[in-house]
């Protein structure tokens, strides 16, 4: 009983509890640009903050453009990088028996040494789909930099397209419209 008592005393000393403040994360995020098919230039942006995108008639349907912008962590880029889920409010169908791909391939024949290109059968849709115009997913990058795809169609022409980048561990989001023309 004697060697029990001085370690009891020992394990109550110890039992005191020290807080450790956890440092405050303060998240931003912005939408800096919609940049043109050939990611060179922003699109124009009016005195409302809305983006205007002229949608031209060319052999395809969807017109890619890229969506750029910023989520810091105190300021600085988040490491590890943090998820940043986008939605789109329009969509497209793609119809059954519609043309997805149309693959050839290129190749240099080995018997005869003449480059030959074979136009291959192509893709075509199975079933009837809603396609939507925003990739649903990105990453932040360096600088904290996130990208993502919109690829509005021809038949959008008039219509808004609302954007919404929500980040999940901040609950932010940020809301970028785009005035198809």
């Amino acid at each position: 009983m004697k060697r029990l008592i001085p370690l009891l005393i020992l394990l109550s000393a110890c039992s005191k509890e020290v807080e450790i403040p956890l440092p405050i994360k303060s998240y931003s995020i912005q939408i800096d640009s919609v940049l043109n098919q050939h990611g060179t230039n922003s699109l124009p942006k009016d005195v409302n903050g809305l983006y205007h995108l002229k949608i031209v008639n060319t052999n395809s349907n969807q017109q890619p453009h890229r969506v750029v912008g910023k989520l810091l962590l105190n300021g600085k880029e988040p490491i590890p990088a943090e998820k940043v889920e986008w939605e789109s409010n329009l969509f497209w169908i793609l119809k059954r028996q519609d043309t997805i791909a149309t693959i050839s391939k290129s190749y240099i024949n080995y018997f005869t040494g003449q480059f030959t290109i074979i136009k291959l059968p192509a893709f075509v849709s199975q079933k009837d789909e809603l396609v939507p115009t925003s990739n649903f997913v990105s990453y932040s990058g360096k600088g904290g930099v996130v990208n993502n795809m919109i690829a509005p169609v021809r038949e959008m022409k008039g219509d808004t397209l609302v954007l919404k980048a929500f980040h999940y561990s901040s609950k932010i989001i940020v809301y970028t419209k785009i005035v198809l023309e």
